[in-house]
């Protein structure tokens, strides 16, 4: 593969001049640069564009206005291809105030073919590609100015490479017929709603919610959007405002004061005298929550009788179905999915549950078996010729 030298775009004058070469483009290669480790927002570093032999590599610092770029970026006309797009779009969305259409993800994609569920980009293009990408500038500090020579290589590397593994990727989906599935898991990451924060998102977010309940969970809730609130407001990570074990411990609490807030571990004691009134104001508050507003925990029921045994058999027909589907396991259902599936299948006449393995893809795959085993219409044995697992069909009286 030939590489052209990088175009570096930081007045609106040179902008100007490549916005016509990228509106001609039907697929762009897109990344971005970016830190986060001390802020809460995101610092938007550098905006790298490849299409047709050409890099565009974009300074965000320098030069502010894009709107020529997002212009671009809402043209239905032109895929945008990103890897493990998440990050960058919704930075995207935050500088533009626009989410790109139409996208693919090769992250996603990759995923969908077999080839891991978060595959890395380097390992993507060395396993494709045969080519070995240099990593040196992996930890770059991206918002110092003027970037080096070989930071600008490396940035572009991030998205010259990307389209030969988007045209791999794309044309195994079409041979396979699943370029309809990247669709459908595209769906999220074009929605709005994936990036807007609501109360219980963050709440769920922290780390060990799901071992409360009752007004535990409401106080967890109302803290969290507090914090959320405050970590904004000082452009700060949500840790460094304050980390989820503390966060936690004081949801825990059915009284809380200042001696308690003094006596958390990992609860420092300016952050007490700073925030402790607020802090207990907002408990003391939640205690007026109607129970019918309190959030429900679900993962906490007690699994019903003979689930570990169902379970099981689940797990070996997921496994089953996703070796002859070459794709993971985990992508076609996660575990504690197929949980709930085994407590579901006790009674089987309710409802179905609710979970992803029963909708789109998934339950055309995997999900309709899954089904049919729980209600005794399938079961699983060893082809004796072969020696290998088969799915037989029951007849049910």
């Amino acid at each position: 593969m030939q590489k052209t030298q990088p175009i570096y775009i930081d007045t609106l004058e040179q902008l100007e001049k490549a916005h016509p070469n990228m509106k001609q483009c039907k697929v762009l290669a897109v990344d971005t640069e970016f830190h986060r480790e001390t802020t809460y927002y995101p610092e938007f570093a550098l905006l790298q564009i490849y299409g047709q032999g050409q890099c565009w590599i974009i300074d965000p610092i320098v030069l502010k206005d894009l709107s020529l770029v997002w212009d671009i970026f809402c043209d239905q006309q032109i895929l945008k291809v990103f890897h493990a797009g998440r990050q960058d779009l919704e930075i995207i969305l935050k500088e533009s105030g626009h989410l790109p259409s139409p996208i693919f993800d090769t992250q996603i994609a990759a995923a969908l073919l077999g080839l891991g569920q978060q595959i890395g980009f380097g390992n993507l293009v060395q396993r494709l590609l045969k080519k070995v990408l240099p990593k040196q500038e992996s930890f770059s500090d991206w918002v110092s100015r003027p970037l080096r020579e070989k930071q600008i290589e490396y940035a572009a590397d991030d998205v010259i490479w990307l389209m030969p593994i988007y045209q791999s990727l794309y044309d195994s989906l079409e041979a396979r017929g699943r370029l309809t599935w990247l669709q459908e898991e595209q769906a999220k990451l074009c929605s709005l709603e994936t990036y807007q924060e609501t109360p219980d998102k963050l709440m769920w977010r922290v780390k060990g919610s799901n071992k409360l309940k009752g007004l535990a969970l409401v106080r967890l809730r109302t803290l969290a959007v507090w914090r959320e609130e405050q970590s904004q407001k000082r452009n700060i990570p949500r840790r460094r405002m304050i980390a989820d074990e503390p966060l936690l411990e004081i949801a825990r609490r059915d009284t809380v004061t200042m001696d308690v807030l003094f006596s958390i571990r990992g609860s420092s004691q300016g952050f007490a005298r700073r925030f402790g009134q607020d802090i207990i104001a907002l408990c003391e508050a939640c205690r007026n929550t109607p129970e019918s507003e309190w959030p429900s925990n679900s993962k906490r029921k007690h699994p019903a009788e003979g689930t570990d045994l169902r379970l099981e058999l689940l797990g070996s027909l997921l496994r089953l179905k996703a070796e002859d589907g070459d794709i993971s396991a985990a992508i076609l259902c996660h575990k504690s999915d197929l949980s709930e599936l085994a407590s579901w299948g006790r009674q089987c006449k309710q409802p179905e549950p609710d979970v992803p393995c029963l909708h789109g893809w998934r339950r055309e795959l995997v999900g309709e078996q899954l089904l049919r085993l729980l209600r005794g219409e399938i079961s699983l044995g060893i082809n004796p010729k072969t020696g290998e697992p088969v799915v037989e069909v029951r007849s049910v009286s």
